[in-house]
């Protein structure tokens, strides 16, 4: 029976920092801003971090908690990760990921409680997170949002099938609510060691693919308004933030701090940052920040030549990475991979 602990009728919420440059907690922050806006229940946020977190950034996410009268609590994941070795970490470290990325992982370890939502923190929630916390995950390990479909015969399902997944509901892990005893019991950090040795040369998205692959048939499908992935250009500019289509669901779409496409998360990560205590910025430094994303846009470009250049890159890839090539690459890859484990049996 999934219960809440005795005399906590707190929403729990788990966010993970990994933040080496000392610039990523503040959007930990805005995630927290945007809930606490939206949601009339007490909440709990709970921050799973390393050494990278910052006395400073710690007191900035108090401080924001602080300013809604919520509640954040902070939980050092060092020792949780040193169970899934360096083997695995150093994996991790060499891809586009990071180590932050299996920081989740440690959630059914870390939290005594029986039911938890892990958002990634390049997200806006723009509902009440009650919502989805009152959504059942007794019969299941957790909940989550289908992801960007692809064909059958696509490159991305063939490796997904290769690991083990259920490529008809594999979900999109940056929301998830977490039903902890269960997920502590099905996927310990031990197993989670063994299943990065096994599949680390097809997984694409690891964490995500080892919670869909480990967990599957043992997951619940959530409404995609739970994890809204599609893009709303121009939502939200003229008139309420609440928009048609963004009002009342979570989203999860590219990084705002890092690029301007006109939707309406852009407009919503800016509208919670203000909230913030890393909002607090005078008007000239803010339309530089501002300006300086805008130039760094993939999707700006000064001079023809740029415009050029993205016209190529793309050409590269659909030539050379198509699903038939990545498909016959990962097939041979994997046999590979295979013959290997049995020789040394």
């Amino acid at each position: 029976m999934i219960s809440k602990p005795e005399n906590d009728n707190a929403v729990h919420v788990a966010l993970a920092i990994y933040d080496p440059n000392g610039t990523y907690s503040q959007h930990a922050g805005v995630v927290m801003a945007s809930i606490f806006s939206n949601t009339k229940s007490p909440v709990c946020v709970h921050v799973l971090h390393d050494e990278t977190l910052t006395e400073r950034n710690r007191s900035l996410l108090v401080e924001t908690a602080e300013i809604f009268a919520q509640r954040v609590e902070f939980h050092d994941v060092s020792p949780h990760m040193e169970q899934l070795g360096d083997e695995t970490i150093q994996s991790a470290m060499k891809s586009i990921w990071t180590v932050g990325m299996l920081f989740r992982l440690a959630i059914p370890n870390i939290l005594p409680l029986d039911k938890a939502i892990y958002l990634d923190c390049d997200i806006v929630v723009n509902m009440d997170i009650q919502e989805l916390w009152d959504i059942s995950v007794e019969d299941c390990s957790c909940a989550g949002a289908l992801d960007t479909p692809h064909g059958s015969l696509s490159s991305t399902n063939f490796r997904r099938r290769l690991m083990g997944c259920d490529t008809g509901k594999y979900i999109n892990t940056g929301v998830l609510l977490m039903n902890l005893p269960r997920m502590k019991e099905k996927l310990d950090l031990q197993r989670a060691f063994l299943w990065f040795r096994r599949n680390r040369h097809c997984m694409q998205l690891p964490d995500q693919d080892l919670i869909n692959s480990c967990l599957s048939g043992d997951i619940k499908i959530l409404e995609n308004r739970f994890n809204n992935r599609s893009t709303y250009r121009n939502a939200g500019f003229c008139g309420d933030a609440r928009a048609e289509g963004v009002a009342d669901c979570i989203l999860h779409q590219a990084k705002p701090w890092t690029e301007l496409r006109g939707s309406a998360q852009d407009y919503l990560y800016w509208v919670y940052f203000l909230k913030t205590p890393w909002g607090r910025l005078p008007p000239e430094e803010l339309m530089c920040l501002l300006i300086d994303i805008v130039q760094k846009s993939p999707v700006t470009h000064r001079r023809t030549t740029q415009c050029y250049k993205a016209i190529f890159h793309r050409m590269r890839k659909d030539i050379f990475r198509n699903d038939i090539a990545v498909t016959i690459w990962f097939g041979v890859k994997d046999l590979y991979y295979r013959i290997k484990r049995a020789l040394h049996r």
